[in-house]
């Protein structure tokens, strides 16, 4: 017999018991196997925060400054892993100075460009444009108050405290490729900043150092 029509005898046969077991076995089906939907979680984070004010005025006849006390707050949304852009706000309550005492209030909108250290830590900085004023509760005539909007800077680290052990896989499936890092994993951090409030020749120096917690959505 030719190989040929061996090989056509030998898928005939083939075909038989295939289609025999067919019969027997009934419909073949395929296990389900789920598939993970990639995670989306919120650019989005807020924090609260303690702040020390400091407010420096030297001029050719006179120097005065002001330590003051109050609290801090934010809101921020992380463009990606290099860039977001944060409100803030500050609100002094308690002070003492040597000229009776002035405090402060802040409002200002920041771009917040960012470096990881780690997987825990990171440095930011902020640029952008505020409005500070002092506010004369001393009583002193001789302390002028003032109300002025301008650039503003302020460099900070923050500390994530969420915990990822055992979410490592997962974290690969982030639709955001900078998820699962520092602060962009949804749960606590700490932080502590340095803000310049307002730059300006012509006004006092007046800055902010901030520790607080944050929470990102």
């Amino acid at each position: 017999m030719h190989k040929g029509m061996k090989f056509l005898l030998a898928l005939a046969l083939m075909s038989d018991l295939l289609m025999a077991g067919g019969k027997d076995a009934g419909p073949v089906t395929i296990p389900y196997v789920p598939i993970p939907e990639p995670a989306d979680p919120s650019p989005w984070y807020a924090g609260v925060g303690l702040v020390y004010g400091s407010y420096l005025r030297e001029t050719a006849v006179c120097r005065y400054e002001d330590q003051t006390s109050g609290i801090m707050a934010r809101v921020g949304y992380e463009y990606n892993e290099y860039l977001g852009f944060e409100a803030r706000a500050i609100k002094t309550l308690w002070g003492e100075g040597s000229n009776g005492g002035e405090k402060l209030e802040h409002l200002g909108i920041f771009a917040k460009p960012t470096l990881y250290m780690g997987d825990r830590f990171r440095l930011y900085g902020l640029v952008g444009y505020g409005q500070t004023k002092t506010i004369n509760e001393g009583g002193n005539g001789n302390l002028p108050e003032y109300d002025e909007t301008g650039f503003s800077w302020g460099a900070g680290i923050d500390f994530d405290l969420s915990g990822r052990d055992g979410d490592k896989e997962e974290n690969k499936a982030y639709s955001r490729e900078f998820d699962g890092h520092a602060e962009q994993e949804k749960g606590w951090g700490l932080f502590i900043d340095y803000q310049r409030l307002i730059v300006d020749s012509n006004l006092p120096d007046m800055k902010a150092i901030t520790v607080g917690i944050r929470y990102d959505f």
